[in-house]
């Protein structure tokens, strides 16, 4: 979710029985959308609900009928305290989450849905695919070229084949 969006959920769009919340704030359409909880969200928003008097899961320290209004002055503290170089934005932890979403097999158009893009072009300008994945790929790419040759041999020419696996140890 976008910053803005977590300061500003109800315990009214959090239902704990399916695991969902949903996030009826936003520029366009697709940022309004219906989101599961993993089980670290859920354990932790089920216990800042209990405790709450507000209906903001995150409610403002001045004014608890109103959400946080931003939490910039304490993350850029904390970055300077953990003398994180370069520093980072609190947004950035999206461009995380989608690429390591994509690097678990999360297809494009569903991290769109999940990110709340319009479209799968905005959400590649978010994914940051690792040196490792690269060549995993890579890798990936050769096997099917490989097995796809030796299928159509035996195909072709009635050769019996068996695909065995080399690992290449770095």
């Amino acid at each position: 979710m976008r910053p803005e969006e977590v300061f500003r959920i109800e315990t009214a769009n959090l239902d704990f029985v399916q695991r969902t919340m949903l996030n009826p704030f936003g520029k366009t359409a697709a940022a309004r959308r219906k989101l599961t909880m993993t089980d670290d969200v859920w354990s932790i928003l089920k216990g800042r609900t209990a405790s709450s008097k507000s209906s903001y899961v995150f409610a403002s320290p001045d004014n608890p009928e109103r959400p946080i209004g931003s939490v910039r002055k304490a993350h850029d503290a904390a970055v300077r305290r953990a003398k994180i170089v370069p520093g980072f934005r609190l947004y950035d932890l999206r461009h995380t989450y989608a690429s390591r979403a994509v690097m678990a097999g999360v297809d494009l158009p569903t991290l769109a849905a999940l990110l709340g893009h319009t479209s799968v072009q905005m959400t590649m300008r978010y994914v940051h695919p690792a040196e490792e994945h690269k060549r995993e790929a890579a890798a990936k790419i050769e096997k099917f070229k490989m097995v796809s040759a030796m299928e159509l041999a035996a195909r072709t020419q009635g050769v019996t084949t068996k695909v065995t696996t080399v690992e290449r140890v770095q």
